[in-house]
């Protein structure tokens, strides 16, 4: 509905005709005012990067607190955002918390006023700065996971086992094979 609201906005060439059109119907005003709203409660997230990632950070804190809560005192697991465990998973959940709840707010915005632009340029870039923490953090995970594997295949060449590498995967048939049967 919002976006709806944002396109008939662009077809208003004066803002007191906008205003008016705005002020007839309630329905209209109280979107605008709840995404204004939203906007606000999000507007960390479209802070300078050294202010946004503080205070994810923060954040990020609380939440694991409260997960840790629920380990001991209700002897739950918690969801992954509150898993003190998965921290590491941090920039990976804001990168998931900016594309599927914060984007769209800001974009909007932009189009229903331009002077919104900065915040959602702000909002990207800290988009950016999340996604190479997060790609970091996939490299080590795949760098660990590569030397295990490596580990892996010396000790099985030792006992004279096939390697991951020399190993046909399960159920596949190699031309050989379809030669034989054929």
């Amino acid at each position: 509905m919002f976006q709806k609201i944002v396109d008939q906005s662009k077809t208003y060439s004066e803002v007191s005709e906008w205003t008016k059109y705005m002020m007839l119907e309630t329905t209209r005003k109280e979107i605008v005012m709840a995404m204004m709203m939203t906007a606000c409660d999000l507007s960390a997230i479209a802070k300078p990067w050294e202010v946004q990632s503080k205070v994810a950070l923060s954040v990020a804190a609380e939440f694991w607190e409260q997960g840790d809560l629920e380990r001991t005192v209700l002897q739950q697991n918690p969801i992954p955002m509150m898993d003190r465990n998965k921290a590491d998973d941090l920039p990976k959940l804001q990168c998931g918390f900016i594309d599927f709840v914060c984007a769209f707010v800001y974009k909007e915005f932009s189009r229903f006023h331009e002077e919104i632009t900065p915040m959602l340029d702000r909002l990207l870039n800290n988009r950016k700065e999340w996604n190479a923490l997060k790609e970091i953090h996939e490299a080590k995970l795949a760098a660990i996971e590569a030397e295990k594997q490596a580990k892996e295949d010396a000790e099985n060449a030792k006992k004279g086992e096939p390697t991951e590498g020399a190993r046909e995967p399960h159920g596949s048939e190699t031309a050989a094979d379809e030669d034989v049967k054929g």
